[in-house]
């Protein structure tokens, strides 16, 4: 069921010139500081920007922005969730040119103790099994995905896999949202994490993802290479 999807509504393409005219453009050597400022700023003034990049050192940029932006944003009580497109997707698959619509929340999204499914993306993951991944877990119920990267490539496979899985579930009346968080690694190395919601398609994620109650977590911790459509349990 993975492959399955429409790319007829907001899920396929971009938006308007009118709002692409405000975007936060992010370069690779974009000051993630400033980019981070400006996009809190549009969170608290209930405006948040689109955002725009065009290369996989770019699109990391401003994921790592968005994580930071969530750390200005915490003494604000306040909080977001992303939104990817590639609008040139269905014309090249390969493509890095990416927007992320963003929705300012107004309570902290607590997340870790909400957590469902696990799994890691590298840079050679593809990312149409990682969204059956994602995809499967969230037509299973488990509302909150957190999928684990490393650099500009899995990075971008990471968000390209969250776009195609949104298509992927657009027949089960499900749509995702993610919330981008960093963490350290055991030897040091920064992570990126990020906590796919899945929610119905009437907003851009909960304020509070339902509680998953009792659920194991289903886990894997090798990057999704081949061409499975879901995530094997841990023994």
């Amino acid at each position: 069921r993975g492959g399955r999807g429409r790319g007829g509504d907001g899920r396929g393409g971009g938006r308007g010139g009118a709002r692409l005219a405000g975007a936060c453009k992010v370069s690779a050597d974009s000051d993630i500081q400033k980019v981070s400022g400006y996009i809190a700023a549009s969170v608290r003034s209930q405006q948040p920007a689109m955002v725009l990049a065009i290369s996989d050192v770019a699109v990391n940029q401003a994921i790592k922005a968005l994580a930071l932006a969530r750390n200005f944003l915490m003494s604000d009580n306040l909080d977001l969730v992303a939104q990817p497109r590639f609008p040139e997707f269905d014309q090249n698959s390969q493509t890095a040119n990416m927007q992320l619509d963003l929705q300012a929340k107004q309570t902290r999204i607590q997340l870790d103790d909400k957590v469902s499914a696990t799994m890691c993306v590298s840079q050679r993951s593809l990312p149409s099994a990682v969204a059956g991944a994602i995809a499967s877990t969230a037509r299973e119920g488990k509302h909150v995905t957190k999928v684990s990267c490393m650099g500009p490539q899995a990075v971008l496979r990471t968000v390209k896999s969250i776009f195609l899985a949104r298509r992927f579930l657009q027949d089960d009346s499900l749509d995702l949202s993610f919330v981008p968080q960093f963490s350290d690694s055991d030897n040091g190395l920064t992570v990126m994490n990020f906590y796919v919601l899945a929610h119905s398609p009437a907003g851009a994620g909960p304020d509070a993802p339902p509680s998953t109650g009792a659920q194991q977590p289903v886990v894997t911790n090798a990057p999704l290479d081949g061409g499975a459509s879901t995530v094997p349990k841990a023994e």
